[in-house]
């Protein structure tokens, strides 16, 4: 499970997602994907402000996924 987890992480640290569109109810990504929110946004957000989320998402993800492998 260990090297799964080590796996994971280092994708995760190497992969940069670059937002290229954001709407009130999508973003794009600019390999094309694009994805529903989760949330409700109740304001306008710029392309540069929800990368900003994104990547605070990403780092905190990881850092639960490093407390998790430093537990195994």
């Amino acid at each position: 499970m260990k090297t799964k987890l080590n796996d994971l992480i280092t994708k995760m640290e190497k992969t940069q997602h670059k937002v290229v569109r954001v709407t009130k109810t999508e973003f794009e990504l600019g390999n094309g994907d694009v994805y529903p929110h989760t949330f409700e946004l109740d304001e306008d957000i710029t392309i540069g402000e929800f990368q900003k989320l994104l990547d605070s998402s990403k780092e905190l993800v990881l850092a639960q996924i490093k407390i998790i492998e430093e537990g195994e």
